[in-house]
């Protein structure tokens, strides 16, 4: 049948079938990838489409043949999206594919970091506009006595101010401004102004290796899925106490490769986390939960770490792939958290995940109790109740602190077109308790607000002529 249908009609096929396993759909799947392998694409609906497919298939393969065939051919994307026709290659902006184009606005970590990856690749996006005095205000810092009379002057804007002055060197503009403020002191300022600035950047991926097509953790072996993707048997407190098969502290070196790993995974779709911003290379573990998925649990720089809560990000992966991340702030023992899992993986196993994440945290830290605040589930978050996020939280064993909540929920259908009820049941946070947790252990998060407002008592009657002196 595969081999009858057209290329645009096998692609369409292909993403349908993705996340469907069993002997006939296999042989089908493996049918229609090596098809496509000889087929142009000319539209850009079809290069989504097969791309989305393609992923997941590198992340869940019904074979290791499968593997093969969805890994070529992403290694193929970039040259079949420069063959589009160029009305067909702009639609394609802002994708995160391979030989497409990214324009952004990101943070200064995130700009350092591209800085230093990306280089030749990221330049000022001037045709978006960034705000001439948030860029007059670092500029301005940049200045020799010399530059300043002909800068203020009004002859010149700073766009052609930036033009001139790295036109003699071998960098982009981007690279070139980046390599002046990461020599200057005081980092937290050029933090603030740059990111006052809203500069907005244009990523060309042509370089491949950190778009969603190609960027992957080295693996040894891959692992198939021939019987198709997992679900939870039984409690998930039951799955989260169950012993790792493995959680190891990588490398410094595996450590980088991995954060950039993370990075990439989050730039590539508009987001980024302070997780990964300030993640330490000495501090990134790496978790085996099975059938090939793997949550790496990233540490943070010291000077970026919280008095009291210890915070972590977590990135999942599946057959080296990324496919999720969340972070988690663990307080004596407890944890809240949440997971958000990539577009082009949903209809997977993102229960099955969920709670693997948990598992690690809790074999990691030894907390027992999972806190999820109402906002991921609902309140002020429309697309949380339209989604049923709380019946998602709650068939896991998660349960509303107040009682009033607890009884509402367990009386009602547990549907997710009850709008009304959902924003009723997102007025609290939910835990999910560990057998042998203590009510007494539970650290009120509000608490933290209130201790800090006591530290800043105990500074303010220490005295002294500086914060620093007081504290």
């Amino acid at each position: 049948m595969a081999a009858k249908i057209t290329h645009s009609k096998a692609i369409r096929r292909l993403f349908d079938l993705r996340n469907r396993y069993g002997a006939s759909n296999s042989a089908e799947k493996l049918c229609l990838l090596q098809q496509l392998a000889s087929k142009r694409v000319d539209a850009a609906t079809d290069i989504k489409r097969l791309h989305i497919a393609l992923c997941f298939i590198r992340a869940f393969p019904d074979s290791p043949q499968h593997f093969r065939l969805a890994r070529t051919e992403l290694l193929r994307i970039a040259k079949r999206v420069a063959q589009l026709p160029r009305v067909e290659r702009s639609k394609l902006r802002d994708t995160g594919i391979a030989g497409s184009s990214l324009h952004c606005q990101f943070s200064y970590e995130v700009a350092c970091w591209l800085q230093r990856r990306a280089p030749a690749d990221v330049s000022i996006d001037w045709s978006d506009g960034p705000d001439p005095t948030g860029l007059d205000e670092i500029l301005a810092h940049l200045l020799q006595p010399a530059d300043e009379e002909y800068f203020d002057s009004g002859w010149i804007t700073g766009k052609d101010w930036v033009a001139n002055a790295c036109k003699e060197s071998a960098t982009t503009d981007f690279e070139w401004l980046l390599i002046q403020l990461k020599e200057r002191r005081f980092a937290s300022i050029w933090s603030s102004l740059y990111n006052a600035a809203e500069l907005w950047l244009k990523w060309d991926l042509r370089n491949a290796r950190l778009s969603k097509s190609l960027n992957t953790f080295p693996i040894h072996k891959v692992c198939a899925r021939p019987n198709g993707l997992r679900k939870l048997r039984g409690l998930a407190a039951k799955e989260i106490m169950r012993p790792l098969e493995s959680l190891t502290l990588l490398a410094p070196r595996a450590g980088s490769r991995m954060i950039d790993v993370a990075m990439a995974s989050l730039a590539v779709r508009h987001r980024e986390t302070n997780h990964f911003n300030h993640a330490n290379p000495r501090e990134v573990w790496l978790a085996d939960v099975g059938e090939g998925v793997s949550i790496a649990i990233f540490g943070m720089l010291e000077n970026y770490r919280y008095p009291l809560e210890c915070t972590m990000g977590y990135l999942i992966l599946s057959n080296g792939t990324p496919i999720g991340y969340g972070g988690a702030s663990m307080l004596f023992l407890q944890a809240n958290t949440g997971v958000n899992i990539f577009d082009e993986y949903r209809g997977s196993e993102a229960a099955y995940l969920w709670v693997q994440v948990m598992r690690v945290f809790h074999h990691l830290t030894g907390c027992t109790r999972f806190i999820a605040n109402s906002y991921q589930f609902g309140a002020d978050n429309n697309e949380a109740l339209r989604s049923g996020a709380f019946w998602f939280y709650y068939r896991l064993g998660y349960r509303p602190v107040s009682r009033e909540m607890r009884e509402l929920a367990s009386s009602s259908t547990g549907t997710r077109d009850d709008v009304k009820l959902l924003r009723r049941l997102a007025s609290c946070d939910m835990h999910l308790t560990l057998p042998g947790a203590r009510p007494s252990e539970l650290f009120e998060e509000r608490w933290l607000e209130t201790s800090s407002m006591l530290a800043t008592e105990v500074l303010n009657a220490a005295g002294g002529p500086t914060r620093g002196d007081a504290a």
